[in-house]
């Protein structure tokens, strides 16, 4: 069983590498969800947005406070953004926002890709 667990923990992700992954699995969900918007199929859409709005509820309770504050308060003020921008594409049954939140989720995944890609640099 130890053995097990100690693989586990040579196949798991970074923190960078975890947040760049989630991003990816939200900016996903959200297209899904814009498509199943345009072809009338509310309840599909609607899930997708629901699991969007939990993930990112898990994603704050994960990020590192003792980091640069500033940051950490920009990535919040983000999820809040988003988390409002989903809600409100639920609660309207109404898509227009959603690419563009699907871009911010991109953007995101990047900037977390970059800042691995500098720890790992140095």
């Amino acid at each position: 069983m130890a053995n097990a667990y100690a693989a586990y923990q040579n196949i798991s992700l970074d923190g960078e590498s975890a947040y760049e992954e989630l991003y990816s699995r939200l900016a996903r969900w959200t297209d899904e969800a814009l498509q199943f918007y345009k072809v009338s199929s509310e309840a599909e859409a609607e899930y997708r947005l629901e699991r969007c709005i939990e993930l990112l509820g898990y994603m704050d309770r994960g990020l590192d406070l003792s980091g640069t504050a500033e940051v950490v308060k920009a990535i919040l003020s983000l999820h809040r953004f988003a988390i409002g921008a989903l809600v409100k594409a639920k609660a309207e049954r109404d898509s227009k926002e959603l690419a563009q939140l699907v871009r911010v989720f991109l953007s995101l995944g990047e900037i977390f890709a970059a800042i691995r890609e500098k720890r790992l640099a140095n």
